[in-house]
């Protein structure tokens, strides 16, 4: 006879049921005394049994469900009444852990709506699992930052990301030396911004860097939260102004629109053809050209390999 292999430890197998369309397994926990979570003292004094269908996960593509016998335990020490707990079922739920677990990973792959197509389960309980499991890791993510963070120094990095259309941004906190998101604000302002830095860095002493882009509010936090830690303009914003600042010069040229991208690519990005026509609008404009070897200059400065080859600029 077919018999199904739980794999659930605390559980004891008392019957086994196929049917057309499931499997029913009754189980029972092997454990006959329950600590009273009100006093703290083992009893085995029953006071009532009850049973609960919980799904699991499916076997050969049926779906498995167990039949839990849940008994209640009245305490000798304190006279409480109280629910033998399980490891693999939470309180009161219907699903054991592994299978919202199995759901959650599912709906990473697509959509809440389509899962709950598929295994035939409320929309409502899909979602509300998905987000309590993700709730989990994301305190488990947590607790995993800040314990490494209390024994290394820390470059911290804040950026705004798009969260929906209609340019609708919130503020991105991470670990740079991780590469690990530490929280999010749905605000950037000064306030918003040092709520951010405080209820995520709990170890403000070993902040050394922080990596931010030039969005003032930004600056003043950090300056709050981290007296003496040192403030770095990243990159990517400060070419963008320079670029900014030479397109402008461009589009006071008339007739140069389609240079655009030939004027603001990389020097050596460009193929040869490309390079002639470059240098023929550099030799004809002498403010386009006054720019451009500004624009390049810049570039080859953030190119320095040392501080020492910077200073030189």
């Amino acid at each position: 006879m077919f018999s199904v292999s739980l794999e659930l430890p605390e559980f004891e197998v008392v019957n086994q049921e196929i049917l057309p369309t499931h499997y029913l397994v009754h189980v029972e926990k092997k454990d006959e005394e329950e600590r009273c979570p009100h006093c703290g003292f083992l009893t085995s004094f029953v006071h009532d049994r009850r049973t609960r269908k919980v799904r699991d996960l499916s076997v050969l593509n049926k779906p498995l469900y167990l039949l839990v016998l849940v008994k209640r335990y009245r305490c000798r020490n304190c006279n409480e009444v109280f629910t033998s707990s399980f490891e693999s079922i939470g309180s009161h739920q219907h699903y054991t852990k592994r299978f919202c677990l199995f759901l959650y990973e599912q709906v990473l792959g697509t959509t809440i709506q389509e899962i709950r197509r598929k295994y035939q389960i409320p929309y409502s309980t899909v979602e509300r699992i998905f987000y309590s499991v993700a709730h989990d890791k994301a305190k488990e993510h947590e607790s995993v930052i800040q314990e490494i963070q209390s024994d290394q120094d820390m470059t911290l990095s804040m950026d705004e990301v798009a969260v929906r259309k209609g340019h609708s941004y919130e503020t991105v906190l991470y670990d740079a030396n991780l590469g690990a998101v530490m929280g999010m604000h749905h605000n950037r302002d000064f306030d918003s911004t040092l709520e951010l830095l405080s209820l995520k860095v709990l170890h403000p002493e070993k902040v050394k860097n922080v990596v931010v882009d030039m969005w003032d509010p930004f600056h003043k936090a950090v300056r709050k939260a981290f007296p003496h830690a040192r403030m770095i303009v990243d990159k990517y914003h400060v070419v963008q102004k320079v670029t900014q600042a030479f397109d402008q010069v461009r589009k006071k040229i008339p007739g140069l629109k389609k240079a655009r991208f030939i004027l603001l690519k990389g020097y050596e990005n460009l193929k040869e053809e490309k390079r002639e026509r470059l240098n023929e609008l550099l030799e004809k404009h002498e403010n386009l050209a006054y720019g451009y070897y500004l624009k390049e200059l810049f570039r080859d400065f953030y190119r320095s390999p040392n501080y020492e080859t910077a200073n030189q600029y």
